[in-house]
């Protein structure tokens, strides 16, 4: 096979030296012409790109700065199988390899985005075709980099090496031996939908592999299928990256990713309301869900627990604000939930709206860190103790006094509580002196947990530290509440 050596020229580009094909990019390659329009997806007769050498194997390419690690060849705790469960890649010498457990993908999701991920085919060579050395990189879980061992290997060419998958092949074949590390960068501008649905903007993608630059600013025609090229349709504008197993044991290490929109993206809230009207769901979600819209947020309000079946909408929010008391739950909406919430989405709410929701579902109990038992007396006098001043979510607050129901709950030790209430003998006298958590937050794997008590009906949060404690509450779940907090007179209410 003839390789061409390249004639380079090195420049600075945020990425590191970049090298450029010279006289192979001076006009558009007929191969990235809209393949709508021109070839047939996976065209046999579609021309095969030249052949290049990209020099030898560099040292890894250190991350940035601002850059996210992704994989530092130590742990997979950043990646979860298709499941939402643990990955169960290999890792060995600093790098992980597909071991035929399935694909794995982000906890967190991504929109607009550089991507720096280093990549090798097995050295022993086995197959041919898209049989050999096959994985792949999915922007959004939809927008495929082809990753394949096509050095002295035959395919398609919309399936080859640093292809997007069924649609373009890469300007240049600049594979290295198999067994030698390789590098694909990989600049990704996410689809735009307008409020109908509707298409307005593709994605696009420069890619570079090996430091050449193999699609020059090319515009998807939608998601990579195989053997189809579907259009787009509306998704969230944040998803996760997945990695494919395609059956070979192919390694990547030195995974990075600069967030572009980190900047601007609003963070998403999903409200859901319901079950029993006795604690007025809908009023109380009315307190807080225009709330969090000035606080910069996108709200969305759902009546139906389905809502936690999507799980492209359940993978791409910040914070779930439930509100749902006294229900039922089907196995795969809990799981939709729970798996939401360990893959890093925050849960927040108050009352029996989180902690009486669904009294037979121990798995979601163990999510939430408590369930309501009791509440003697019914609606009575009590007060609230505030025991952690340090905590932003309590920080500047003082004792208070509620007239609503003081919740007798069954909680797990490992919460951290920030608030308790005290009970007299007045209605049960077996609990005298018992103090029991009214505030608290906790970790459920990768999600943040808050929790009060307060809030039996809308009223309730006419106390200011009800309510203030409440939005601070919600805020943190988000990851959006700062360490500092300004004190407003309302601090100085008893």
């Amino acid at each position: 096979m003839k390789r061409t050596a390249l004639v380079s020229l090195c420049i600075l580009f945020g990425l590191g030296h970049i090298t450029f094909c010279g006289d192979l990019f001076l006009e558009k390659n007929s191969n990235q012409i809209d393949p709508l329009k021109k070839w047939a997806i996976h065209d046999p007769a579609r021309p095969m790109p030249p052949i290049v050498d990209p020099g030898p194997t560099k040292p890894p390419l250190p991350p940035p700065p601002d850059a996210t690690v992704l994989f530092d060849g130590t742990d997979l705790s950043l990646w979860t199988n298709s499941k939402g469960g643990a990955a169960g890649w290999t890792i060995e010498d600093g790098y992980m390899e597909v071991n035929k457990t399935g694909s794995i993908g982000t906890v967190q999701g991504f929109g607009d985005c550089q991507l720096h991920i280093e990549w090798a085919a097995p050295s022993i060579v086995s197959g041919k075709g898209q049989g050999r050395g096959n994985s792949g990189v999915f922007l959004m879980g939809k927008y495929e980099i082809q990753v394949l061992d096509c050095f002295d290997n035959t395919t398609y060419a919309d399936g080859m090496t640093a292809a997007v998958y069924g649609q373009f092949p890469p300007l240049v074949n600049a594979c290295r031996p198999p067994g030698e590390w390789q590098t694909y960068d990989i600049t990704f501008s996410r689809p735009r939908f307008d409020a109908n649905g509707d298409l307005t903007l593709p994605a696009t993608m420069i890619v570079y592999h090996n430091g050449v630059l193999v699609h020059d600013f090319v515009e998807l025609t939608g998601p990579a299928v195989h053997k189809k090229r579907p259009p787009y349709t509306k998704h969230p504008d944040r998803l996760p990256l997945f990695l494919q197993d395609h059956g070979n044991p192919v390694r990547f290490r030195n995974i990075w990713i600069q967030d572009l929109e980190a900047g601007n993206q609003k963070k998403r809230a999903l409200f859901v309301w319901g079950g029993w009207e006795g604690h007025e769901p809908k009023k109380c979600v009315d307190i807080f869900a225009p709330w969090l819209k000035e606080q910069g947020f996108e709200v969305e309000i759902s009546d139906t627990l389905d809502s936690y079946l999507d799980k492209e909408k359940m993978n791409s929010l910040d914070l779930i604000v439930q509100a749902y008391t006294m229900a039922q739950i089907t196995p795969a909406q809990e799981r939709g939930l729970l798996a939401a919430v360990q893959n890093g989405v925050g849960i927040a709410g108050w009352h029996g709206g989180l902690a009486d929701s669904f009294r037979n579902n121990t798995a979601y109990q163990f999510m939430v860190g408590g369930q309501w038992v009791a509440h003697p007396g019914g609606v009575i006098d009590y007060e609230v103790n505030i025991i952690d001043h340090n905590d932003p979510i309590t920080a500047g607050l003082t004792d208070f006094k509620m007239h609503s129901e003081q919740y007798y709950m069954h909680t797990d030790p490992i919460n951290e509580v920030l608030a308790t209430t005290t009970f007299s003998d007045e209605h049960a006298p077996w609990i005298k002196g018992v103090v029991m958590p009214v505030v608290w937050k906790k970790m459920y794997g990768n999600g943040r947990v808050f929790y009060t008590s307060l809030g039996h009906v809308a009223k309730d949060f006419d106390v200011p530290q009800a309510l203030e404690i409440t939005k601070r509450g919600i805020l943190w779940a988000a990851g959006s509440l700062k360490q500092k907090v300004l004190f407003h007179s309302v601090w100085a209410i008893h």
